[in-house]
């Protein structure tokens, strides 16, 4: 079996990202993916440029600082966000004025562009970027930020459903997912 260490230490992007390689580039039965832990001691490093980039710098950081390990591949993952007939490369300005301060009206589409770039033993790079188009309706009630999670899942409608892509159930998900991912990955030739 070969390895793919999904370099983030966000819980829910490694839920997404991991059922999509498994039903893409990265089958359940001939790799084993894992997450990147803070035990894994690799050093956060400044984000620069979009989110290509940042994709990029994340996967040669994971694998510079990950040797000793001998994956067989690392991701880096970086999004941005297409809203308002724009690219916005730091999604992270803009989670507060989603979630609390209405910057998108309830049933507006917007979508999250995210980069994947895979490096392999052999420093190989394959990158590609996909958008995945929403539907935005605000929070309900009670919502509490959490660290290591991706928020805007909770205001985040898959097109055609009538809950937010984090209450999906697993196939609905995951069937979202590859409508707008798996030409793009199995682009990359892995």
């Amino acid at each position: 079996m070969k390895t793919v260490l999904i370099a983030t230490t966000n819980n829910d992007k490694f839920d997404a990202v991991s059922k999509v390689f498994r039903n893409t580039i990265f089958p359940e039965s001939e790799f084993i993916i894992k997450q990147m832990t803070k035990e894994m001691n690799v050093p956060d490093e400044k984000e620069e440029g979009v989110n290509v980039q940042r994709a990029r710098a994340k996967a040669l950081n994971a694998f510079n600082h990950l040797k000793e390990y001998d994956f067989d591949f690392i991701v880096g993952l970086d999004d941005a966000l297409f809203v308002k007939q724009r690219f916005e490369p730091n999604i992270k300005e803009y989670i507060n004025k989603i979630l609390f301060e209405n910057y998108l009206e309830d049933g507006e589409e917007f979508g999250f562009n995210r980069a994947y770039c895979i490096v392999d033993k052999n420093e190989q790079f394959y990158e590609t970027n996909i958008t995945i188009p929403y539907i935005y309706h605000p929070l309900k009630e009670g919502f509490k930020l959490e660290d290591h999670t991706y928020p805007l899942s909770k205001v985040s409608f898959a097109i055609g459903y009538d809950k937010p892509i984090c209450e999906l159930n697993e196939k609905d998900e995951i069937e979202y997912y590859l409508r707008y991912v798996k030409e793009g990955l199995f682009a990359l030739n892995i």
